[in-house]
């Protein structure tokens, strides 16, 4: 029979169709398979308090998401008096978790097997490690006293390379800077004042403490809690005088966009505790102090000059090491 070119043409055209096809339904790797699809996930949830006791009753609510995403569950689940539940669902391989509980502050958390390496291989239509373990802290709730300065703003100063006064409770610069009173801390931002990319060469910002017995320590915040800071400002602490962060560029390419930088940011994972407004004895031991915390130091420029942000924390007693914010 004779075939004509038009004819083979649309046949190559059905095999390579067919090829492709086949490639979709039968190429994919169980990893693949999962994503698009979905898989089963088990994960066993152990909940406990921050003295590493089981908390009962805990609401262990997870969205199983899927690729679409209209398509994810979600599933709720209560621990029993060992502080465990398990839950099972069928997801493209990211879990978003809420833990709540009485007394309790709220606490969540991400799973994503995806991100997991090795360990998020697919087995049997099976997410691995299959029934894995979650611990999950909740913090309780004690005894809220302290206040919060203010909502996360920023301060903005034009003064540049010299020493500012900022006042930890009024959450500003002290006069006439600001609306601030008492000089808690001081801050300098090291920069030359050009903030356009092209000019950008970097800026820091440095904390210091030039009162006696004033200072800041590092403390660990615990991951995921609503409540994400201390209870207690430890006093016998070491107490650092000051504080260094930067922002430099180190590298240019020939059209001169940054391509790489040298940074010394304040770790998200800590809080930094305060002591200050101190008072001496006559023999200049520490007679009474204020307690503060901050998280998350920020700074950054642009025309305006120069500004710092970050959550302050405080007890306005004097002496009194409690820094659990009143809600």
């Amino acid at each position: 029979m004779k075939t004509d070119k038009s004819t083979i043409t649309v046949l190559l055209a059905m095999v390579f169709v067919c090829g492709v096809c086949s490639y979709a339904c039968f190429g994919l790797t169980p990893f693949q398979e999962a994503y698009q699809r979905g898989a089963e996930a088990k994960i066993v949830f152990s909940i406990i308090d921050d003295d590493g006791s089981p908390v009962q009753d805990a609401r262990v609510n997870v969205f199983f998401d899927m690729a679409d995403r209209s398509k994810g569950r979600r599933v709720i689940a209560q621990t029993g008096t060992n502080g465990v539940c398990v839950v099972e669902e069928k997801t493209k391989g990211v879990l978003e978790i809420e833990v709540s509980c009485k007394g309790y502050y709220r606490s969540t958390d991400l799973i994503s097997y995806i991100d997991m390496g090795r360990e998020h291989e697919v087995k049997k239509g099976k997410w691995q490690p299959w029934g894995m373990v979650r611990q999950i802290t909740l913090l309780p709730v004690k005894n809220p006293v302290a206040k919060i300065a203010c909502i996360p703003d920023w301060k903005w100063t034009k003064e540049l390379n010299k020493w500012v006064g900022f006042d930890l409770m009024k959450y500003d610069f002290v006069e006439p800077h600001g609306i601030g009173k008492v000089s808690d801390m001081e801050v300098m931002f090291e920069w030359d004042g050009a903030w356009r990319q092209k000019d950008y060469k970097g800026m820091s910002l440095r904390l210091r403490f030039p009162q006696k017995f004033a200072g800041g320590y590092y403390a660990d915040k615990t991951p995921g809690s609503e409540y994400c800071g201390v209870y207690h400002a430890k006093t016998n602490d070491i107490y650092r005088g000051e504080f260094y962060f930067s922002d430099q560029v180190a590298a240019r390419d020939k059209r001169g966009n940054v391509t790489s930088w040298d940074r010394h940011f304040f770790d998200p994972s800590k809080v930094l505790v305060v002591r200050s407004r101190c008072r001496y004895n006559a023999d200049g031991t520490l007679e009474s102090a204020s307690y503060f915390q901050l998280s998350d130091v920020q700074y950054a420029c642009d025309e305006r000059g120069a500004a710092v942000r970050f959550l302050s924390i405080y007890n306005p007693t004097p002496n009194d090491t409690n820094l659990e914010p009143r809600q």
